[in-house]
C-alpha cells in the first residue's frame, strides 16, 4: 500500500461523511490536519465492543467486519452484522461518536490490509470548541439520531 495521504485526500474523505458536510472549507481543512494515517493488518482488531469511543476512523482502503457479541447457552460468540468498505467510517455514527454511553457497541476486525484515517475524539472536541460553528453543526447532527435510546 503505497498511498500518498495528502491534505486534499484527507479533505475529500471528510466531505464523504454526512455529519461534516456543513463545515466551511476552512473548517474542513483544519479538521483534515487532525487526521492521522493508520495502517492495519488483515485480522487485526481495530476497535473492541465495550471500549471507550476515543477515536473514529475513515476507511481509505480495505474492508472490515463488524461483529457483536452474543451469549447463548452461556457461550460467548460473535455475530457478523456488517462489512465496512472504503468511504465508510468506524465510530462516526449514533452508536459511536454521538453515543451517550461513550462505549463501542461492536468489535471491528480488518478482513484485509487496511489504510485508515484516525481522528482523536479529544482533538476533535478541541477543534469544535475553537470553532463555534462546528459545535452547532455537530449538535444538529446529533439531533438526527435518537441518541436518547442508546
Amino acid at each position: 500500500m503505497d498511498d500518498v495521504i495528502n491534505l486534499e485526500l484527507k479533505k475529500s474523505q471528510i466531505k464523504k461523511q454526512t455529519c461534516f458536510l456543513p463545515l466551511s472549507d476552512k473548517e474542513t481543512e483544519e479538521l483534515a490536519g487532525l487526521l492521522v494515517e493508520k495502517r492495519v493488518a488483515a485480522g487485526e482488531t481495530i476497535v473492541t465492543e465495550g471500549d471507550p469511543v476515543d477515536n473514529v476512523f475513515l476507511i481509505l482502503r480495505g474492508e472490515a467486519d463488524v461483529r457483536v457479541a452474543t451469549i447463548k447457552d452461556h457461550v460467548l460468540s460473535y455475530k457478523s452484522v456488517a462489512t465496512l468498505k472504503p468511504g465508510a467510517s468506524i465510530g462516526l455514527n449514533e452508536t459511536g461518536f454521538y453515543s451517550l454511553s461513550g462505549k463501542r457497541t461492536a468489535t471491528v476486525v480488518a478482513d484485509t490490509e487496511m489504510l485508515l484515517l484516525q481522528l482523536s475524539v479529544a482533538k476533535f472536541h478541541g477543534f469544535a470548541l475553537a470553532n463555534p460553528h462546528v459545535n452547532e453543526v455537530m449538535r444538529k447532527g446529533a439531533a438526527q439520531f435518537d441518541i436518547g435510546s442508546v
